[in-house]
């Protein structure tokens, strides 16, 4: 059975390389616009997120932020008070905050594998910014639309926690979790070397998102070349990539719904950047996606409800806008000096990274 799966594997590699020579113009333009996505977008909304979220953690100075959050952390999610801050940056932070800080902290020992695996189903949102910026404004034309999809995405998510929380409270299970920052503050890197190695993992995490990104750019486009618009084409590309999903949608009778039910999931694009995180750590993708599309069923059934309770709000909601793309002539050399100084950069401090690694191995013996 294995073997016939490589065999359809294998030919449809080869189906995929004669798409390239025959619609390579559609290609590269897919991956061109994918570029773009990760230059404009991408890049600059979770940076310097990943930077700061890395920072916290390396540094330990998440459980002082979680302080503030432990009671209500432990008391609806049941979750250690010291995750108080990793739900928050999770929610506020775009898609991969939550499973990149989950990741770090299970590869340092201050979290169990169970308490990650489900940490990670809610843990997942889309940024506000582009939720109420990108997706209300631009494609909807209208920031209240952006608003109302938002305030669903966190409550679905604050929702999700809570059950997974009863559940485990059910359980009662015994949690692993981290003392008071006074007694083990020793214990974490020195405040600079956390601040190098922030930087170069979110270097390396997001060079690995956009190669994900382009290539579903690309693959979006050329099954939205082949196919007639309508709900279908809509559902498939949505599934596949958040933004085109997004965009189909707004064009459809009932797009706000739509679009909730694809910023819920992220797409598989979303999926697989999470899975690149999440490589080495032992945590499983399938019962994510699984949560993830209940996720993505709870907030759009919430979205047509409301609609439905308030008919008066649909206008305000109409699609009166798209989106102007912004072509940049310097983008292949913009791209360019961004890969040679990602490169100088992980060369530059892989000494002290090292440095710092052995330093924490140490402390931690």
């Amino acid at each position: 059975m294995k073997q016939t799966g490589r065999y359809f594997i294998a030919l449809g590699c080869v189906l995929c390389a004669a798409i390239l020579v025959l619609d390579g113009d559609v290609v590269a333009a897919g991956a061109l616009s994918g570029v773009q996505l990760c230059l404009q977008t991408v890049i600059p909304s979770l940076f310097c997120f990943m930077v700061l979220t890395g920072f916290l953690i390396n540094s330990g100075l998440y459980r002082l932020i979680s302080l503030p959050l432990g009671p209500l952390t432990k008391g609806l999610f049941c979750l250690p008070p010291s995750m108080g801050s990793v739900v928050l940056l999770s929610l506020i932070g775009g898609y991969p905050m939550g499973a990149k800080s989950i990741a770090g902290l299970l590869e340092q020992g201050r979290l169990d594998r169970a308490t990650a695996q489900r940490m990670l189903p809610f843990c997942c949102c889309a940024g506000p910014s582009f939720i109420i910026t990108a997706v209300g404004s631009g494609m909807f034309g209208s920031a209240q639309a952006g608003i109302l999809l938002y305030l669903v995405q966190l409550f679905v998510s604050i929702l999700l926690g809570a059950v997974l929380g009863m559940r485990e409270r059910g359980q009662q299970r015994r949690m692993l979790c981290d003392p008071l920052p006074a007694q083990r503050a020793s214990d974490f890197m020195p405040m600079s070397q956390a601040f190098v190695l922030s930087v170069s993992q979110a270097v390396s995490a997001l060079g690995q998102m956009c190669g994900f990104v382009i290539l579903f750019k690309a693959l979006s486009d050329i099954l939205s070349s082949t196919l007639e618009g309508g709900v279908l084409s809509c559902l498939l590309l949505g599934s596949l990539e958040v933004t085109n999903g997004c965009l189909l949608a707004s064009g459809q009778p009932l797009g706000l719904c739509l679009a909730s039910c694809f910023l819920s999931f992220g797409g598989l694009s979303v999926a697989a950047q999470i899975a690149g995180i999440l490589r080495g750590t032992g945590l499983r993708l399938r019962p994510f996606l699984l949560l993830r599309m209940a996720h993505a069923i709870c907030s759009g059934g919430i979205v047509l409800l409301l609609l439905r309770l308030f008919p008066q709000a649909v206008g305000v909601f109409s699609s009166v806008a798209r989106p102007v793309p912004i072509a940049n002539a310097n983008t292949p050399l913009l791209t360019v000096c961004l890969v040679m100084m990602s490169a100088l950069l992980l060369i530059q401090t892989q000494p002290l990274i090292q440095k710092g690694a052995r330093h924490f191995q140490r402390k931690e013996r």
